[in-house]
């Protein structure tokens, strides 16, 4: 209880309410909550009911509510006046707000036949009714000991059911039993060391699974979840037949007006009433892909790809790839955000940062200077052979011997470029894949003219880690440490930080400091980034000894990452192995158990019955 004093003197009376309550009333000074989804008219309302002081408290960081829309690190942080200006920002809002009745109607009705329509609608009741069967089939681990009660609580506290959904419909619309999926996530798993559960199962989903989430199908009957219950069992079949209906009338459509991307996909309308079907078929699954992503280019038959986490939408979009005959190395960076192909464009970046030198210009500009070194001593020579007076004989002779001295050290130079030319090579071997990548990244950017009209990025990668790192070291004293953690093999430095740093064959734990792969404590990359970058690398010339030098260290660094990079690759690579070997021996042991439990049930059928007649 607050003393009577203090309230008449201190406090005042405020109300709180919403942005239609508030419309019509005036008071004295108001505080309005704006966030990305506030509209213009809520915020005229909350900034102009004050007489004397308006104030707008303004949302600027927008964070992932669900693990399938991405991570704490896809936060966006905005400027408060830029969130204020996209407020204001009516666009096609202030045309919505003019539309006659009669327009509106039409459109209404129009948006009510649509794909679209059936497809938003089926996708939220796919989320719902799986979303329950998610719960269910959690609380069926639970009663079969998979997940403890304790751990089924946490599960239910970070709305489990709700974020694991959307992945099992991944694994659903690949051809995969969710259930089962499901089940070998949580099944002889521990959970200890995982803050979030919810996202822990996600994460070894989207691991066991990496490569076996693509969608099949090819409508959305095909897409709709499988049930038990059956109003909703019924409701998604309507839906999904209504979608589908709706593609079949497309297709129709598209032939009847001669749809310019749909010729120049497929090829002329058909004459024959069966190629025409045929013919209508493929143009309508790609057809309902476009309208179900609102693509009305007449040039560009598919358009981009969804976004992350609308399951069904995509399925559709990959449907309508499969059918346009598209390659499946073009869709990959087709299907990244414009942030994931500038994070390739960065990777390759890092890279190049470290490569050797190039020096073929200075090789051949080495050997070159060498071969005529050699020519020059040769003709010395036989000069000095033939010459009658002393002291010129004497005199070629020294110039030959010169020119015989310099040509051993530049041939002893050119195979010590040699070397770095091949180290450059096994480089460019070794960082092929980053560097297509990179190309093809560049590439999807400049078609999105992503740099045409974005503004230079506001937290660079080196500031985002470093908050990371700070970030992780302050709750490091109240992480529980598990089993986990502990390491006895203390002579090994391993930080997590630097690809393949600390990697050692454990068969060669006890190899001596001189038999391992000495890599730095810092990563190569920021090492490299810091040096000053390299210099007539297109001259063809004789390059100076320290140059050289220089040349060679770098290059024996780069093969010391690659190393320590392939040693890493390895040793992971036999970790799976060993994984699925083992994986197999047990799978071969059920089966050899439960056969030879059929064949006692035979045998004591037989004992009973005697042998079956045929």
């Amino acid at each position: 209880m607050l003393p009577p004093a203090y309230v008449a003197e201190h406090l005042a009376l405020g109300y709180a309410s919403t942005v239609h309550a508030a419309q019509g009333g005036t008071v004295d000074t108001t505080h309005t909550v704006v966030t990305t989804r506030t509209g213009p008219a809520a915020l005229y309302v909350g900034m102009s009911r004050g007489r004397d002081t308006n104030t707008a408290h303004v949302t600027t960081e927008t964070g992932v509510d669900d693990p399938a829309q991405g991570t704490d690190a896809h936060t966006l942080h905005r400027d408060p006046v830029a969130v204020l200006a996209r407020t204001l920002d009516t666009g096609d809002q202030a045309d919505a707000a003019n539309r006659s009745a009669v327009a509106t109607a039409t459109e209404a009705a129009t948006d009510a036949g649509s794909v679209r329509t059936a497809a938003e609608l089926l996708a939220d009741a796919a989320q719902l009714a799986a979303t329950e069967r998610t719960a269910t089939w959690l609380d069926q681990l639970t009663d079969t000991g998979a997940i403890t009660p304790a751990d089924r609580a946490r599960i239910a506290a970070e709305d489990g059911a709700a974020s694991l959904t959307r992945i099992l419909r991944r694994a659903e619309l690949a051809g995969h039993d969710p259930q089962q999926v499901l089940s070998e996530a949580v099944d002889g798993r521990s959970f200890d060391g995982l803050r979030n559960l919810s996202n822990g199962i996600y994460s070894r989903i989207r691991h066991d699974y990496a490569d076996r989430l693509d969608p099949v199908g090819e409508s959305f009957t095909d897409w709709a979840p499988r049930v038990d219950n059956p109003a909703w069992a019924t409701y998604l079949a309507t839906l999904a037949e209504a979608a589908d209906t709706r593609a079949v009338e497309l297709g129709q459509a598209a032939g009847d007006e001669t749809a310019p991307w749909a010729v120049e996909s497929f090829g002329p309308v058909p004459a024959d009433p069966g190629e025409r079907g045929a013919w209508e078929r493929r143009v309508g699954t790609v057809a309902a892909a476009r309208e179900l992503a609102g693509h009305t280019d007449d040039v560009d038959a598919l358009g981009p790809a969804p976004k992350a986490g609308q399951v069904e939408a995509y399925a559709a979009y990959r449907a309508a790839w499969r059918t346009l005959g598209r390659p499946e190395i073009d869709r990959e960076e087709l299907e990244l955000s414009d942030g994931q192909l500038r994070v390739r464009v960065r990777a390759h970046d890092r890279e190049a940062a470290w490569a050797p030198r190039y020096v073929g210009n200075e090789l051949a500009g080495t050997r070159q200077a060498a071969a005529t070194h050699e020519q020059t001593a040769a003709l010395r020579s036989a000069e000095a052979a033939d010459a009658a007076d002393p002291a010129e004989r004497g005199r070629l002779r020294a110039e030959a011997a010169q020119a015989r001295a310099l040509a051993e050290t530049l041939t002893a130079r050119a195979e010590e470029l040699q070397a770095v030319d091949d180290a450059r090579a096994r480089w460019l071997a070794h960082t092929a894949g980053t560097r297509a990548a990179a190309e093809r990244a560049k590439a999807e950017l400049g078609a999105r003219h992503v740099d045409d009209t974005e503004p230079e990025q506001q937290v660079t990668a080196e500031e985002w880690l470093a908050a990371h790192r700070a970030e992780q070291h302050a709750e490091d004293p109240y992480r529980i440490i598990t089993e986990h953690d502990l390491d006895d093999r203390t002579d090994l430095h391993v930080d997590d930080d630097v690809p393949g740093d600390g990697q050692v064959d454990p068969e060669r734990a006890d190899d001596t400091a001189a038999q391992r792969v000495e890599v730095p404590e810092r990563d190569v990359r920021e090492v490299a980034a810091a040096e000053p970058a390299p210099v007539k690398e297109d001259v063809v010339r004789v390059p100076s000894a320290f140059e050289t030098a220089r040349a060679i260290e770098d290059a024996n660094r780069a093969l010391a990452e690659m190393q320590a990079r392939e040693s890493a690759d390895a040793q992971v690579e036999e970790e799976h192995r060993a994984a699925e070997l083992n994986r197999w021996h047990v799978d071969d042991q059920t089966a050899g158990a439960d056969s030879q439990e059929r064949d006692v049930e035979m045998d004591d059928t037989h004992s009973r019955y005697g042998p079956a007649v045929t």
